[in-house]
């Protein structure tokens, strides 16, 4: 038998706003009084009612339509020996959005207290006035209304929380990106400042030192100063592609080991260092040996670290500081060759202008003659 539905629609007078959304009953109820009694209020609500005389029917009718109230019987009873209470235990359990009401008329403090733990809403003893069933759908009414707005609510603050994290984590992402540039800015400053400080000890070293030949010893004195114990060697360019040794440091080479090194470097090691615009710094044979080939065999176990000295991108010499891999050159002496390259390139160029100056006119192109270096 399927269930009967019988609805009201009617709305309080003068009032012009829109409808909500029709308040579902279901009576679970065989008593025609009952019945009747719950068909009278429709006191200018917008209700809608249907009626299952068995437990059956309450639950089709519950699977098919929309329930916002159920009234229950417990003492309805099916083959199966479920009960009206039941359902009611069904309803606590799975429809936390459905409101239930006892309906009884043989009440007694075990089942109320029975209701009570089931979480019924209300307990209506038969036989049963029409303002008691009337007040107590109102509340019924009132508990939706109120968890309707709860619901609303909760869906506010949840598409606020969503908004609020969506703009922290892209304020993140900012403060991210914030934090990453001021650390960029923080070390190029800072190499700057470090540029600057070396700069300014090696012009204290160099002076208005105008000797070549003491610019490149005192030169070596600060790299040495710097780095500790070390082979390093200044060459200064004689052609557009070849380099003669200016001066050098020998820490731990034999005098006929050294020989070989030092032409090494000047011949291979020079030219590939004054065409890069960067410092070179290898600390791997295997490194070595894809940069400058089986020449790599002469400066085998060591740390290597190559740079030119410029002067408005004119080479005015290449520095080659080398020693065992085990005392590997650190990032400090790193930033101070980077800092004395300029500088060196600087004061070359001013010595050899100067050197220049006071000279004699130099001899016509294709008597012999070459200069000492190539600028």
């Amino acid at each position: 038998m399927k269930p009967r539905v019988e609805s009201t629609q009617r709305q309080a007078a003068g009032d012009s706003s829109p409808p909500h959304r029709p308040f579902h009953i279901l009576l679970v109820d065989g008593d025609p009084s009952v019945r009747d009694l719950l068909s009278q209020i429709s006191d200018g609500e917008h209700l809608t009612f249907g009626v299952a005389a068995t437990l059956v029917e309450a639950r089709r009718f519950m699977d098919e339509q929309t329930t916002d109230l159920v009234l229950i019987e417990p003492n309805l009873s099916d083959a199966s020996g479920a009960t009206g209470m039941t359902l009611a235990q069904e309803l606590s359990d799975q429809r936390s959005d459905v409101t239930t009401i006892v309906v009884t008329g043989r009440p007694s403090l075990e089942r109320a207290i029975e209701s009570i733990r089931l979480g019924v809403a209300d307990f209506i003893v038969k036989p049963m006035n029409l303002n008691d069933l009337n007040q107590a759908v109102k509340r019924a009414m009132g508990r939706r209304t109120r968890q309707n707005r709860h619901q609303r609510r909760l869906k506010r603050l949840r598409r606020m929380c969503a908004d609020l994290t969506q703009s922290h984590q892209e304020v993140t992402k900012q403060v991210d990106v914030l934090c990453n540039d001021l650390v960029t800015a923080y070390q190029e400053l800072a190499t700057q400042m470090h540029q600057v400080v070396t700069s300014g000890e090696y012009g204290r070293k160099i002076g208005n030192e105008l000797d070549l030949e003491q610019v490149l010893r005192k030169t070596l004195e600060f790299l040495l100063d710097h780095a500790g114990p070390t082979n390093a060697a200044v060459f200064l360019p004689s052609t557009a592609d070849e380099f003669t040794l200016g001066g050098y440091i020998n820490y731990d080479c034999t005098r006929q080991c050294a020989d070989m090194i030092l032409q090494h470097l000047a011949d291979i090691v020079a030219p590939k260092v004054a065409a890069r615009d960067e410092m070179v710094h290898i600390t791997k044979n295997a490194d070595l040996e894809a940069w400058i080939g089986a020449d790599a065999a002469y400066l085998a176990d060591s740390d290597v670290l190559a740079f030119a000295a410029r002067h408005d991108k004119t080479v005015m010499a290449v520095l080659v500081l080398f020693r065992d891999h085990g005392q590997p050159y650190s990032h400090d002496l790193v930033e101070v060759c980077n800092a004395l390259g300029p500088a060196l390139g600087s004061q070359l160029h001013r010595v050899i202008r100067i050197h220049h100056r006071c000279m004699p006119e130099a001899p016509a192109a294709g008597d012999g003659e070459e200069p000492a270096f190539g600028f």
